[in-house]
């Protein structure tokens, strides 16, 4: 049968928006995320530092993680330093995202201390984005969240569509695509709001997918064209290209298909994008076995085998070479079909032996998150341990004071029962006081025993009862004195002044 004949020119190394997450193929996430950053609002050295992620395919992840980090020894403990560790965190998403978990996690320590909100909810958002690549999806959508909460208090409307962003793409990949689209209407709400068209796009065409998977196939056609209108001079449109590709080809429109998947090939092979030229190629050859043109479909075959293997990704490689082994064994060529099914067992191999080790870096990265957090938590505690500490130092210092200058004043009459109320207070806040103090060491050396701290703030109490009534009682009696004495003198003046008023009158 007649070969297609399509451009012969193969794709350049390296992806524009390193799609390679180490997932299969039609990885809508990976083309999300780099959106969600463009959110990102910083000054102008640092946001072209992080233009250069976007750029990182064709600088090199390790020499840009250099770079980055010999800027980070120069920078000193500040908003810019801030940006600069999730941009390095960044620069990790789609390899070794567990080793950009310490830098963001560094970054979002930073924040908090130097009290940048802003900057804590960004590295909370690329945090929910690393861990996603971990297949954490649960504590990507925890940290989703709460820069969620974050933005909305600060009504920032990038930020807000950026977190909804990480909520879907968290849910997308977990294959929960109803809650993934509940959370994509959620985006593009915040998206349209702020007339992101870019954004917009890119949200519509990941809403198509989850409706393609879903077997929703009117729905998924129309965001995917609304997609492809809003991308017509996007990096992006071949990917959405090959996703209108496959929407035509599930409602068995295999012509209008073909006629998608050929549109994408220029596009992708112009913005060296191999997952979409990938995902092109083997929709072709798809189509062709589906139509028993087994010369055409192993043509297209290779091709998308060869951008699978440029691309890194094992899924896309497997499943380009399982479909080649599918081919030769049509046509009865059996050492081809032999061997194309070896290399789509050994692929798939090498694709389960990446996901143990990345479970075994997940469980890794999980344990020194959770002792971060630990950390963060125990210095949250401490510090606000301390400002109560200073509360009730000062409160006792005011009242104190208080009766102290009752005490000594020579003019004001006070109540007992004042007095009463007033030691009371300073009695509880005393108590309050040494309780702040002593409580780190009471709950080590009792094991945070209820029965036992209970017993030791009793002893406390019983401790400082009967001084607080010993010293209630020498004030009571001070101020009955001094108030004796303040109405003697003023009897004495009233005496003194109605003597001097009958003298005059004698006169």
């Amino acid at each position: 049968m007649a070969e297609v004949n399509e451009s012969s020119a193969k794709p350049a190394d390296g992806c524009l928006t390193r799609p390679y997450c180490g997932k299969p193929r039609r990885c809508a996430s990976c083309y999300s995320v780099l959106s969600s950053f463009k959110f990102f609002r910083m000054k102008r050295t640092i946001f072209l530092w992080l233009l250069s992620f976007y750029l990182a395919p064709t600088f090199g992840q390790s020499r840009l993680a250099d770079s980055l980090n010999l800027l980070l020894q120069k920078e000193k403990q500040d908003t810019n330093r801030v940006l600069l560790l999730i941009n390095i965190g960044g620069s990790y998403l789609f390899e070794h995202p567990e080793t950009g978990l310490t830098y963001v996690q560094q970054g979002l320590e930073l924040s908090r201390h130097i009290k940048y909100i802003r900057g804590e909810a960004t590295c909370l958002n690329v945090l929910g984005h690393l861990n996603r690549m971990l297949d954490n999806y649960i504590t990507g959508i925890k940290y989703h969240f709460q820069a969620l909460q974050i933005f909305e208090m600060l009504n920032d409307q990038n930020g807000i569509a950026s977190s909804y962003s990480g909520i879907a793409t968290n849910y997308e990949d977990e294959g929960d695509y109803k809650e993934a689209l509940l959370y994509y209407y959620k985006t593009k709400a915040a998206a349209e709001s702020i007339l992101n068209a870019e954004q917009l796009g890119s949200i519509e065409s990941n809403m198509g997918l989850c409706f393609l998977n879903l077997g929703q196939l009117d729905s998924a056609l129309k965001y995917e064209q609304n997609a492809y209108e809003l991308q017509m001079n996007s990096p992006l449109k071949a990917l959405t290209l090959a996703r209108l590709g496959s929407i035509h080809a599930a409602m068995n429109n295999y012509d209008v298909a073909l006629s998608f998947y050929r549109m994408g090939i220029p596009a992708a092979i112009a913005n060296s994008d191999n997952n979409a030229l990938n995902e092109l190629y083997l929709g072709i050859s798809t189509l062709f076995q589906k139509r028993q043109q087994y010369d055409s479909s192993i043509y297209y075959g290779k091709k998308a085998l060869v951008a699978g293997q440029e691309l890194g990704n094992p899924g896309a490689a497997a499943d380009a070479g399982y479909i080649l082994f599918k081919n030769y064994k049509k046509t009865n060529i059996i050492d081809s079909a032999f061997k194309y099914l070896e290399l789509s067992t050994i692929t798939k191999d090498t694709l389960l032996t990446q996901d143990k080790l990345k479970q075994q870096q997940l469980l890794v990265s999980q344990e020194k998150s959770r002792q971060q957090e630990i950390e963060t938590e125990r210095k949250t505690a401490a510090e606000k341990r301390k400002q109560n500490i200073q509360f009730a130092a000062l409160a006792i210092g005011v009242i104190s004071f208080i009766l102290l200058f009752l005490l000594l004043s020579r003019s004001i009459i006070i109540n007992a029962k004042w007095v009463r109320f007033l030691g009371v207070l300073a009695l509880l806040v005393s108590f309050e006081f040494i309780n702040l103090i002593i409580h780190p060491y009471l709950s080590h050396y009792t094991n945070d025993s209820p029965f036992l701290m209970l017993s030791a703030l009793v002893i406390i109490g019983a401790m400082l009862i009967p001084l607080h009534h010993r010293i209630e009682k020498w004030v009571i009696e001070k101020m009955i004195e001094k108030n004796k004495r303040i109405r003697l003198t003023a009897a004495k003046k009233i005496i003194a002044s109605i003597e001097g008023h009958t003298k005059e009158g004698d006169v």
